[in-house]
């Protein structure tokens, strides 16, 4: 029997970040109405897109179920795997400067640059905003060396 030609695949997947229980001693950057979408791209070794994406879901969950930290407001952290996978194959093995995830999507022509860039990028926030994000990390993380 034949083995299968192995190559790189990027999967990307998509989770959500929640802070549950109630906060101790909120500051003004706490936002009660804020969870944290995140998006990961795992490279994994493969014989189809198929493969690379059932190993995707067990990495997935594996990632999602790992947390167990607190953040600063003493809220224990939760993440959940959305469930949303997409596969990339790397046509070259992965090094510094190789393009390791791509997507493609249809937009009509008359839809705006900005209304494509908008519905697909994170937008920025304010600097002073980016302290909104200390509620979905471990304690002890600085985020304000950015800011």
């Amino acid at each position: 029997m034949r083995r299968k030609k192995q190559a790189w695949f990027g999967v990307k997947t998509l989770y959500r970040v929640e802070a549950l229980g109630k906060p101790r001693t909120p500051d003004r950057h706490y936002d009660p109405a804020v969870t944290l979408v995140e998006e990961r791209v795992v490279l994994f070794r493969a014989g189809s897109h198929a493969e690379a994406i059932q190993m995707a879901e067990r990495e997935a969950s594996r990632y999602a179920s790992s947390v167990r930290e607190r953040n600063v407001y003493g809220q224990r952290l939760r993440i959940r795997f959305l469930g949303a996978l997409d596969s990339f194959e790397l046509f070259e093995s992965p090094a510094a400067g190789e393009e390791v995830f791509s997507t493609t999507f249809l937009a009509r022509g008359d839809v705006s640059d900005q209304r494509l860039i908008d519905r697909r990028v994170i937008v920025p926030v304010k600097p002073n905003e980016e302290l909104k994000r200390r509620k979905f990390f471990p304690f002890g993380i600085d985020l304000s060396a950015g800011v």
